[in-house]
């Protein structure tokens, strides 16, 4: 018979059965039994089992369950003892199944034993977590519990962490059982020996590194090695208000020193901002009243921005100290996180850790020489800033704003500014008055349109019908809207109706048009019915000519023109 791998010793040959039966038996080949151990040598493995040669007639194999490693983790040549298992003769396909299990196991209880008594680590893996705890292989034979309230140092990792990371164990119950053995470990006991050593070895003061495990609206935790210590949210930073979890991810590295340390309890807590001085400090002499530094906008807030110095110092810019004028805008219209600003120190309290800051003074008041850059009558680009009832806010340049009324919007009739204008449409103005210490400005769209009123005077005759709207009610006469024209006219008392209100339509006659540009006059009268008549439901009145009082009109045409008549009346008079 040819024995694989083997040569006979000094190449003699066997003569006799008896020679090759003794050679046999001491070389350990043959016929394989159950229960037998076998050296073995790896010849090639798979994914669920590895085939060896155990120099026997047939090859053998150690499925997945019974190897103590993954199968693809041994390679040809590796020397393995196993058990022989079970083993199926040439008639029934010639082959052995071995154990390598079964050969570690018993030496291995009794290794566990004495760690027991010596109270000496042991080393296994996760492998799943059970009822009340984790399942713990130990060398890869060996099932063991550990109980839950043993394994709080498990609770601040992740699933994939606990299962890819080997531990180290206190065995503290052991029992050999005929039906499966009982081996209870500790992973708190151990840790907790190591961190009490740990934390000896450890000086308040003491500078140490480590890296971010878990972050809390109260600080982070920090893996400083043998133990996690905690970074209060206080502690990190000089900087106040800060938002961990948008600057700090699991896995960063830290740099911090030790502010307090509790061995019995097993706690530390640790400090990054320390590392540096307190700013505030020397705030007085690193930033004196009147400094114009950078900045960033670290949030925004109803009443004004919070921005951020280069040394974590946090300080407010109210809504007041950012616009020349009118602050009273939507600020996140004009910043953001994160923005580069240049702001004026203007306050600081040092005990309470409060500065204050300004941007509007970093470059002037802008009505400042504001005559020396704009002039009446001159002909400006502006924007629409806001629209009124009775007019828009123009914006000239930054800070500076002006005022159009409705009645220096168009030459014709306006009811609602918004009809005209939108917000941010630009407008071509012209300034009527400036007024630097009332910081106000006057502006006129209409003085820049073709004035309809002179086609009117000329083309309109007296007695023409047209078809208006009532749209105020005074002492002395009520307001019109001559649709014909779209423009605003004066209906006199002596001519209303009963049950006249405003937003009523009639039909009538124009009575007069004055028309005097140089003293701006512009005015239509309308009569509805013969002056010389009698008035239905009312007593006949004194039909001298209508007296025109300057509160029957609005800042529009009709009432500067009415003015008008009143002096010309008198100087007849």
């Amino acid at each position: 018979m040819a024995l694989r791998g083997r040569n006979m010793e000094n190449g003699e040959n066997m003569d006799t059965n008896e020679e090759l039966k003794k050679y046999l038996e001491s070389e350990n080949v043959g016929t394989p039994e159950v229960g037998e151990t076998r050296k073995c040598t790896v010849i090639s493995s798979g994914t669920d089992f590895v085939v060896v040669d155990l120099l026997a007639k047939t090859e053998g194999i150690i499925g997945k369950k019974d190897l103590v490693r993954d199968p693809t983790s041994y390679r040809p040549g590796d020397l393995i003892n196993a058990v022989v298992i079970n083993y199926k003769g040439e008639e029934e396909g010639g082959r052995t199944y071995l154990s390598e299990k079964k050969f570690v196991i018993p030496n291995l209880l009794k290794e566990l034993k004495t760690s027991m008594e010596e109270k000496k680590p042991v080393k296994g893996h996760i492998t799943k977590k059970v009822r009340g705890g984790y399942s713990v292989e130990i060398e890869g034979a060996l099932l063991a519990f550990l109980p839950g309230s043993q394994a709080s140092a498990l609770n601040n990792l992740s699933t994939s962490d606990m299962m890819n990371k080997e531990f180290d164990f206190e065995i503290i119950n052991f029992e050999e059982r005929n039906n499966g053995n009982n081996i209870v470990l500790s992973l708190d006991s151990l840790m907790g020996k190591k961190t009490e050593q740990f934390l000896e070895g450890i000086q308040v003061g003491q500078k140490i590194s480590g890296t971010v495990k878990d972050i809390t609206d109260f600080g982070i935790f920090v893996d400083v090695g043998q133990m996690t210590a905690l970074l209060p949210k206080s502690e990190v930073s000089w900087e106040r208000d800060q938002n961990l979890k948008n600057k700090f991810h699991p896995g960063d590295k830290i740099e911090a020193v030790v502010i307090s340390k509790d061995p019995i309890n097993k706690k530390m807590s640790i400090s990054s901002k320390r590392l540096s001085e307190d700013p505030w400090e020397k705030i007085e002499e690193q930033y004196p009243i009147g400094t114009v530094i950078d900045a960033v906008v670290d949030s925004i807030k109803p009443y004004g921005i919070l921005v951020r110095t280069g040394n974590g110092i946090k300080g407010l810019v109210r809504s007041s100290d950012i616009f020349w004028g009118n602050y009273k805008r939507n600020l996140k219209d004009y910043f953001q996180e994160d923005q580069n600003v240049r702001v004026e120190v203007t306050e600081i309290d040092k005990a309470k850790k409060r500065i204050s800051f300004s941007i509007k003074d970093v470059n002037g008041d802008p009505w400042e020489g504001i005559e020396d850059r704009y002039h009446v009558d001159e002909v400006i680009d502006t924007k629409v800033e806001k629209i009124l009832d009775n007019g828009v806010i123009l914006g000239i340049s930054e800070g500076v704003s002006g005022f159009a009324h409705i009645s220096e919007l168009s030459w014709n009739f306006v009811k609602r500014p918004g009809d005209l204008f939108k917000k941010n449409q630009n407008v071509k103005a012209q300034i009527i008055e400036i007024s630097p210490e009332t910081r106000r400005m006057k502006l006129s769209v209409k003085r820049l349109l073709d004035d309809i009123w002179a086609d009117l005077s000329k083309n309109v005759k007296i007695g023409t019908p047209v078809e208006c709207e009532i749209i105020n009610i005074k002492n002395s006469g009520a307001i019109v809207r001559v649709a014909n024209y779209n423009v605003e006219g004066f209906l006199p008392k002596s001519q209303f109706y009963d049950g006249i209100k405003p937003g009523d339509t009639f039909s009538a006659k124009i009575h007069k048009i004055s028309y005097n540009p140089a003293l701006d006059e512009r005015d239509m009268v309308v009569t509805i019915k013969d002056e010389n008549a009698e008035v239905p439901n009312r007593k006949k009145e004194n039909h001298e000519p209508h007296e025109i009082h300057e509160e029957n009109f609005t800042a529009q045409g009709p009432m500067r023109t009415t003015i008008g008549d009143m002096v010309n009346k008198k100087r007849e008079e």
